[in-house]
């Protein structure tokens, strides 16, 4: 019913538009191209082409059967399937009879056109390639192409760098990329980047940065971990680089590597530099090596693969294996071990680390060797080198039923506790519980390894000095034990005191000495032996009391009796002091007053005398000065003299009869008031000089009357 409602209603087609129609009588399909009207026989349907099959339109497909036509802008071209035989051949509008095609070839129609689909062709419509410079396309040829020489099935790149738009032609096909896109990115690298292209036949080509990479059309890119950009190798000093020859080489001057002849499967190690390195076609890197940071105490094992020898590598350093050479062992251990050893956080990355507390001991052994180390010390075992194991007997008293194994032997200050059954020579059973003192010295001449000869010293202790102490006990009577249990049990494990030290006990087995012993208790496990013994200890302890507490009163009176007469003999003697003192405060007063006195007869002497020293200084000094007056007057005054007197005698006759006639007053006027030092200097009198000095002037016979007038005017 349904096809007939097709059949029966007209059919229009508009412009750029065609349907198939089939004849039902002979199976021609007609091509309508519109604009046209289509009405359907009864011998006539509307088919499709799909699948490679011409099938009915059917109405409840919602197909109308009338498809536009193939169209392509200028950007985009068409891939037409089974062109027609005659490129010719153009529908018109209207009925189209099929004509031939050429069935299996594809041809390239560029953009723009529109035209409808002939009986049996097919047509792709796509966008023409934009490329950027870092962009690609892959072309393949799938026909041959006149002018061009290559082979069908053969690659190219088309480059963005050379290409911006492209289209291809006819035998040339664009080929999608895994997600279906048409442009390919190219690789971008910077530097210190690189990339890996890898060829059909497995040959690589490693290409460096900075740069665009475009790889070559049997190429394509290796990808790990979905990145196709790989960085190089940063070098450090503190690094190395694994690297295998992967293909025989010789490198020269200023590569990567040491000049030489490489061949292939050769591994090296590369170290001690800085930089990039770049993987090569030859070389590979196998991987990257880190130091090891060791601090001090801290050490690795390492194997050498030339000789299979394990060393120990030990701190403080940065230890960089090398791969070619050696191998990085681990020692895994059991936790019982790792316990026994004292380790804490052991992972066996690195090599045990053994910590000797002050005082202890461990042996290190080996296959061939024993070694004792003492602590406090750290000491870092071998790969081949293990602590020997101690088992000592617990509990009190020792029992061998749960033994505690150890690593590490106490050798000063070792204290050994344990409990005795014994009985004594009239058959009374105790029990006593000793603490040894023991150490483990060393001695010249031996070995300290022999501490750990045997391995549970403490069951060889405590049965040694247990039958020790039993013999010591089983010989003795209670009543003489009891009395003195500690010196008995002491001399029978130290031996007997000379002087004021025992010797102690010392084991040849493993070097061991018991140097002291405490008696902790000592027990009787008879209650009736106990009691009687009780009993007379305390009569023994009560009469011992009463005779102290009587000595005691005795004691107390022969002190109080001793206070007192000592009392009375402190307050003679006090007396006797007193007595004493005030004689010799009055004897001291005597004293200071007598010495005041010859203080103050002293001091009165001494300042008289010091007054009269300087009174005389002082005289001394004033007569002294006056002497030096005395002769400067005296040679002042003869100076005068003489320049008077020089000066009289130079005068002539004619100047004294001059003065003369000048006044003979005047002149004994002058002569009065200088005639009396002229007669104290010449101890003379004022007459005799007035008369001398007158009759050496040449004033004639009025000297004398002169000589009147001077005198009475000097008497006036």
């Amino acid at each position: 019913m349904a096809d007939r409602d097709v059949r029966e209603r007209d059919i229009l087609i508009a412009s750029n538009e065609y349907a198939y129609v089939q004849d039902l009588t002979k199976g021609d399909i007609v091509l309508y191209v519109g604009p046209t009207k289509i009405s359907l026989s009864n011998t006539e349907r509307l088919v499709d082409f799909k699948a490679e099959r011409f099938t009915p339109v059917r109405g409840e497909d919602g197909a109308s059967g009338v498809c536009p036509f193939t169209a392509a802008s200028s950007t985009q071209y068409v891939v037409l399937e089974n062109p027609a035989k005659d490129p010719a051949t153009k529908p018109v509008k209207g009925s189209n009879s099929a004509i031939e095609l050429l069935q299996g070839r594809r041809v390239v129609v560029s953009g723009p056109a529109s035209f409808p689909l002939w009986p049996g062709q097919k047509a792709r419509v796509v966008a023409g390639h934009e490329l950027f410079e870092d962009q690609y396309l892959r072309v393949r040829v799938y026909e041959r192409i006149e002018g061009d020489p290559a082979a069908i099935g053969t690659e190219r790149i088309i480059k963005g760098s050379e290409v911006s738009f492209y289209l291809p032609k006819t035998g040339l096909e664009v080929l999608p990329d895994a997600s279906g896109s048409y442009v390919r990115n190219a690789v971008s690298l910077l530097d210190g980047q690189y990339c890996v292209l890898r060829g059909p036949r497995g040959q690589r080509r490693f290409v460096r940065g900075p740069g665009v990479v475009f790889p070559e059309a049997w190429e394509e890119f290796v990808t790990l971990q979905n990145t196709r950009v790989f960085s190089a190798y940063a070098m450090r000093k503190d690094k190395g680089l694994h690297v295998r020859v992967v293909k025989t080489f010789e490198a020269k001057a200023g590569e990567q590597v040491a000049p030489g002849t490489y061949t292939a499967g050769q591994e090296l190690f590369l170290s001690g530099r800085e930089g990039f390195f770049f993987p090569t076609e030859a070389l590979e890197v196998l991987g990257e090596v880190a130091s090891i940071p060791l601090a001090e105490k801290e050490a690795i094992y390492v194997r050498e693969l030339a000789t299979g020898q394990i060393r120990t590598i030990a701190g403080p350093a940065a230890f960089l294996p090398d791969p070619t050479k050696v191998q990085v062992v681990q020692r895994p251990l059991d936790p019982e071990t790792v316990k026994r050893w004292g380790l804490k956080g052991y992972d066996g990355k690195r090599a045990p680390a053994i910590t000797i507390p002050p005082s202890y001991a461990v042996l290190v052994t080996a296959k061939t060797r024993r070694e004792v180390v003492k602590g406090p010390q750290v000491r870092i075992l071998d790969f081949d080198e293990e602590l020997g194991v101690l088992a000592l007997s617990t509990g009190t008293p020792k029992t061998d039923a749960a033994t505690l194994p150890t690593c590490f032997l106490l050798v000063d200050g070792n204290k050994v506790s344990d409990r005795l059954e014994v009985r004594t020579n009239d058959h009374v059973q105790l029990e006593v519980r000793l603490s040894y003192r023991v150490s483990f010295a060393s001695t010249s001449g031996t070995d300290d390894a022999r501490w750990f000869n045997v391995s549970n010293y403490v069951a060889l202790l405590c049965d040694h000095l247990g039958s020790l102490v039993r013999a010591a006990v089983r010989s003795t009577p209670i009543e003489r034990f009891h009395a003195g249990s500690t010196e008995i049990l002491r001399s029978a494990v130290l031996g007997e005191k000379k002087g004021d030290k025992r010797t102690g006990r010392e084991f040849e087995e493993n070097g061991m000495l018991v140097y002291d012993v405490e008696v902790l208790e000592v027990q009787i496990l008879d209650g009736d032996v106990d009691q009687l013994l009780t009993d007379a200890q305390r009569s023994a302890i009560s009469s011992e009391v009463a005779r102290k507490k009587e000595e005691l009163r005795l004691v107390t009176e022969q002190a109080k009796h001793a206070v007192d007469r000592a009392v009375f003999e402190a307050q003679r003697q006090t007396q006797h002091a007193e007595l004493e003192l005030e004689a010799a405060r009055r004897a001291l007063l005597s004293a200071k007053a007598e010495a005041k006195v010859e203080a103050v007869r002293i001091e009165a002497l001494g300042k008289a005398k010091t007054e009269a020293e300087a009174l005389e200084l002082s005289s001394q000094a004033q007569a002294a000065a006056k002497t030096r007056h005395a002769e400067v007057e005296e040679r002042a005054l003869a100076a005068q003299v003489n320049a008077f007197r020089a000066q009289m005698e130079a005068m002539q006759p004619e100047l004294i009869a001059t003065l003369k006639s000048l006044g003979n007053q005047q002149l004994a006027a002058t002569l009065t008031q200088h005639l009396g030092p002229l007669a104290i200097l010449g101890g003379e009198s004022v007459a005799d000089v007035a008369s001398r000095l007158l009759a050496s002037l040449p004033v004639g016979a009025s000297g004398g009357d002169l000589a009147a007038s001077v005198l009475k005017r000097k008497a006036g």
